[in-house]
């Protein structure tokens, strides 16, 4: 293999970045020849692995934000859905702020992330827990109707026993389908920092500080 061929693109030259006010932004590669875009172009493909856990993690966490707010909204009404709507906001704060990190070559952001799916499925855990109960001990529409004894009692009872199966059934179904989908994304994010790690190892240093000015 020739010299030229072995020869790794040099860094780009770094000068300082003005801003409006005439202050300086930081250090900015300028005067980038074809062959540094070329190692940056490679560089991104070759972390497309990470661009994608960035984008999966901002997605879920516009999406709990918004199940947040409508949460939060019918919490007027209930002090469990704002407690709720109130844990939904956190996780959604973390899941974007791990998303913002990921974008930033953060070798810590999967772990921020795995851990906090695994907070989304406490809250659901305790979330649907407190479902089943108040399904199996809690206070029922038909309860006065029960009360009355009679004929209506008897006609009312088999409805009551459904319901409550129904709304039972209904928690521990939810609670199983959490427990396998954020068991998954926290996986999915813990197993996401062996592919960063070794991307921040096997890439130049000067592409990981272009591409992390070009995140912010």
């Amino acid at each position: 293999m020739s010299p030229a061929a072995e020869r790794v693109p040099d860094a780009p030259r770094a000068v300082p970045a003005e801003d409006a006010t005439g202050g300086t932004t930081g250090r900015q590669p300028v005067g980038l020849t074809g062959e540094q875009l070329h190692a940056i172009s490679q560089a991104r493909w070759q972390g497309r692995t990470i661009s994608r856990a960035a984008r999966v993690a901002a997605f879920s966490g516009w999406t709990m934000a918004v199940f947040a707010f409508i949460t939060l909204l019918s919490g007027l009404f209930s002090f469990v859905s704002l407690m709720l709507g109130v844990g939904l906001s956190i996780v959604s704060y973390y899941e974007l702020r791990g998303s913002k990190r990921l974008r930033a070559l953060d070798d810590t952001a999967p772990i921020l992330l795995g851990f906090n799916q695994i907070a989304l499925l406490a809250i659901i855990v305790l979330y649907c827990s407190w479902g089943i109960w108040q399904a199996v001990f809690g206070p029922s529409p038909y309860d006065s109707y029960l009360a009355a004894g009679g004929d209506t009692a008897e006609l009312i009872e088999p409805i009551y026993q459904l319901n409550r199966a129904i709304m039972s059934a209904f928690y521990v179904f939810i609670l199983c389908v959490s427990v396998i989908i954020q068991g998954c994304g926290a996986l999915y994010y813990f197993t996401r920092r062996r592919h960063l790690v070794a991307y921040l190892r096997n890439t130049p240093e000067w592409v990981i500080g272009t591409l992390r000015i070009v995140a912010e």
